[in-house]
């Protein structure tokens, strides 16, 4: 690895509010038609047909949809690819969770903290086997928006937000 500093750059243009309304409208359009490009895709409609259909459904343009399509499948790429070093993660886990079990079992029968360390157990098994039967049906689960957003769901009045809507959220499995 290179010993130089890695520096990030971004730009953070100063916008007046009509300029600021502006990209807010394009960003959520761009959102819009990424989150229903990703369900589409998991459908397993064709490309072809999809891009026919949303040209003059979120009026973009090809090019545009083509970098949306280009993003997404990076995204779901990427997830494919991380599965299989999560499941041996939580195979791990599971693994030094249950040898925790045995010696509290030994150490402490009946006690609380070996009750929290069994339901922990269980809850990383669940998890080991929802991942493999994602592995298995080739599901992909991905998250739209950050934990900010998630929550800004339950208080939509507080949020800014007058619509009864809920958001809808295909967690990723994150670090187990």
């Amino acid at each position: 690895m290179s010993k130089r500093p890695v520096f990030t750059y971004q730009t953070r243009p100063e916008l007046n509010p009509e300029q600021a309304a502006i990209l807010d409208a394009y960003a959520d359009l761009y959102g819009k038609a990424e989150r229903s490009l990703f369900a589409a895709i998991q459908a397993g409609d064709a490309l072809n047909d999809l891009k026919r259909e949303f040209l003059p459904k979120f009026d973009i343009t090809a090019r545009q949809f083509n970098a949306m399509r280009i993003g997404l499948e990076g995204k779901i790429d990427a997830i494919k690819e991380r599965r299989p070093e999560l499941i041996a993660e939580a195979e791990k886990r599971i693994r030094k969770a249950e040898k925790v079990v045995v010696k509290l079992e030994t150490k402490a029968p009946g006690s609380n903290k070996l009750h929290q360390k069994k339901r922990r157990l269980a809850t990383l098994q669940n998890r080991l086997v929802a991942l493999k039967a994602d592995e298995k049906a080739g599901t992909v689960r991905l998250c739209f928006g950050g934990k900010k957003l998630f929550h800004a769901q339950f208080d939509l009045e507080a949020n800014g937000d007058s619509s009864k809507l809920t958001l809808s959220f295909s967690p990723t499995f994150g670090p187990l």
